[in-house]
């Protein structure tokens, strides 16, 4: 097993992607916001400077000549567009020779009223007042992954990866009269795309371990499961042997799992300073044992906060970032749990008192 983590160790870091524009404002599942994006970029007169660059692609993949050439002249593109059923296109594209119809779909299930998009799209004139061609008119199911759905009524599936890696391989017959502002958009607007959907980003060489020496590691799994279980079980027994209403206004959360996924357990006690404020004494469980740590978190919004947090230093109460360490320490498999039990409450009974005093301290200045 020390052979195994020390390979482990030697293994390079999961490959990291910068988070894009789109996922930092938090709308990279946003399928109306996906489909307001492509609306603009599909405009071939659009202030992007990027012509027809995504009808380009998108002709391409559904083998048309280039996009506004291979659609015609008189091009529109139109957003929530109302069916006689009142469904609601997402995107149709008009021309004097054809209609395209786009259902975007990001995460969302496919269930579409498909017969009615299909209907609909039937029943459309051109400006000359003629229907369409039935080779002209062409629906489209854009999706994160291939879909069948939509087929019986004549819906092509294309995925936002293959339309995403079209528009950059013919990028380059527009690029030279982009507006860089939003040829950044863009990109970051595809890397949006393309990141949804996933992918292959833990070193190969990590994968390859794993698949290597499953066996060894699924043992390895199962005893941090063993012991982080063992460690919880520690803590809660902990819990039961620390009344805190021998203690005025302490607070005793109970024990909750770390989020990391460490192997660290915590049972945290609150010694409240006012409403959003107040001094922690936290015991904690580890491999390496048990520690029990003393910090104060003040809220901003505290009445003399720099007072406040200037009188409780005063009184050897670190802050969070910087927690006191209590000297007392003991063994992961020390099995007197009431003697852990008996230096939490000296700290917790020390801790109150402290508080007291800070707080007739502020209380007289303020008076």
């Amino acid at each position: 097993m020390a052979a195994l983590l020390d390979k482990f160790e030697k293994l390079p870091d999961r490959i990291e992607r910068p988070q894009t524009f789109m996922e930092i404002a938090g709308y990279p599942h946003y399928e109306n916001v996906c489909s307001n994006f492509l609306r603009f970029f599909f405009e071939p007169k659009g202030s992007h400077g990027l012509g027809s660059l995504f009808l380009d692609a998108l002709m391409d993949l559904v083998s048309i000549a280039d996009g506004e050439e291979g659609l015609g002249a008189n091009v529109s593109i139109e957003r929530e567009v109302v069916t006689k059923a009142n469904n609601r296109i997402d995107i149709l594209i008009k021309s004097d020779s054809h209609a395209v119809l786009i259902e975007n779909k990001i995460f969302a299930a496919v269930a579409n009223p498909f017969k009615d998009y299909a209907e609909y799209l039937d029943s459309l004139k051109n400006e000359s007042g003629d229907l369409y061609e039935d080779e002209n008119k062409i629906k489209i199911l854009l999706t994160l992954y291939p879909s069948r759905e939509g087929s019986d009524c004549g819906f092509r599936n294309l995925t936002h990866a293959d339309f995403a890696s079209a528009i950059r391989s013919a990028l380059g017959h527009h690029v030279s009269k982009v507006d860089t502002r939003y040829l950044t958009l863009m990109l970051d607007f595809l890397n949006t795309l393309e990141s949804l959907r996933g992918g292959t980003r833990m070193n190969q060489g990590f994968v390859k371990l794993l698949a290597e020496r499953s066996d060894e590691v699924e043992k390895f799994l199962v005893g941090i499961k063993q012991v982080r279980d063992e460690a919880r079980g520690k803590v809660q027994k902990l819990e039961a042997l620390i009344d805190v209403k021998d203690y005025k206004n302490v607070r005793q959360i109970p024990w909750q799992p770390n989020p990391n996924h460490s192997m660290r357990h915590f049972l945290q006690h609150q010694v409240p300073i006012d409403e959003e404020s107040y001094v922690v004494v936290e015991p904690v469980i580890s491999p390496s044992g048990w520690e029990i740590r003393l910090f104060y978190r003040v809220s901003r919004k505290a009445q003399n906060r720099l007072e406040l947090e200037r009188l409780l230093n005063e009184n050897e109460i670190p802050p969070e970032n910087d927690p006191f360490i209590h000297p007392k320490r003991f063994a992961y498999d020390h099995e007197d749990l009431e003697s852990i039990a008996s230096v939490v409450q000296q700290e917790l009974s020390r801790t109150t008192m402290v508080v007291q005093r800070i707080a007739d301290k502020l209380s007289a200045s303020a008076s």
